[in-house]
């Protein structure tokens, strides 16, 4: 009966040790009860890193870092991954060290490759190492800070090279402000009677609103009559009339045609006027040889001797030519 108190008491101790050591294991990251394959990959420098540290692929934690060993200028690191993703890992794959957080954990990340042979047990990742999220924000803003600087600089040097054309025009704005506010107090009453005047005509215009309805409704009708009336083609069709006329005469066709196109019968008219003036002229030089005037008449016995006068130099003139 002692005995077996003893056995009980031993086995009870060597559950909770085998309990205690895979806790342990399991708090550091290893998990006896799963199969891993080992993998390693080297870097020079792993600051930050921890054994038991997380190894993430596409964000998902599949193994951990088993051990770190110094090796030269090298540092070694090792590496467990459950082996129900060792087919999932190309033997061009990168492992790639970076920060896990803003706290300044590490972490190894498995970048997958694309090569179809997949990585053997106890194989080598490439190493890479992740630039930190604060060390690049310190970086662009170390990069911000001295663009900034520079253009503090360059803003202070042109205000001093300008610095009297800056006090002369900061000058003439106080110069111009001023002027505003006299020319404003002096035009105070002249600016309220035109918005006066002007709430006066919106008033207006708000009370006679019916009265603009109408007549804007007169308009419509009137602008409505006009198109029943088919106005616009009668206007349409008189054009095309007269452009039909005018193409007509344009051709030479009719009276009008002709004496525009017929450059013989506008030369004969020329010619007529011409020769209408120079007869006109020598009527106002010589009118005695267009028109006889007697005032007061003639005689039928001085217009008979006058006769017989005439018919005697003939005679004599037809004797003297017979002659």
């Amino acid at each position: 009966m002692k005995i077996s108190s003893m056995l009980k008491v031993g086995t009870f101790a060597v559950i909770v040790i085998l309990v205690s050591w895979w806790g342990i294991k399991w708090l550091g990251g290893q998990n006896i009860l799963l199969s891993d394959n080992i993998y390693y990959v080297h870097y020079d420098d792993v600051s930050g890193l921890q054994e038991s540290s997380r190894v993430k692929l596409r964000g998902v934690e599949v193994g951990n870092v088993r051990s770190i060993t110094l090796l030269g200028d090298k540092v070694e690191v090792e590496i467990a991954i459950e082996d129900k993703y060792a087919d999932m890992i190309p033997d061009n794959s990168v492992a790639e060290l970076g920060s896990s957080g803003l706290m300044g954990g590490m972490e190894i990340y498995i970048i997958q490759g694309d090569s179809e042979t997949v990585m053997k047990d106890g194989g080598e990742f490439e190493g890479r190492v992740r630039p930190d999220m604060l060390g690049s924000l310190a970086d662009q803003g170390g990069a911000l800070l001295e663009n900034l600087n520079t253009t503090v600089t360059n803003v202070n040097a042109l205000l001093d090279d300008n610095s009297e054309e800056i006090g002369q025009m900061i000058a003439n704005l106080e110069s111009m402000t001023s002027s505003i506010d006299n020319l404003l107090s002096a035009s105070s009453g002249d600016i309220e009677g035109a918005l006066n005047d002007l709430h006066t005509f919106t008033t207006t215009l708000s009370e006679n609103s019916e009265r603009i309805e109408a007549m804007l409704a007169n308009l419509e009708t009137f602008s409505g009559d006009l198109a029943d009336a088919d106005l616009v083609n009668q206007l349409t069709a008189t054009v095309d009339s007269l452009n039909a006329v005018l193409a007509s005469i344009q051709e030479g066709e009719g009276s009008v045609g002709k004496l525009l196109n017929d450059e013989e019968l506008y030369n004969s008219l020329n010619t007529a006027s011409d020769n209408l003036g120079l007869l006109l002229e020598d009527i106002k030089t010589n009118p005695k040889r267009y028109i006889n005037i007697s005032v007061f008449g003639q005689s039928e016995e001085k217009a008979k001797a006058k006769a017989e006068k005439r018919a005697a130099r003939e005679a004599a003139r037809a004797e003297k030519a017979a002659n």
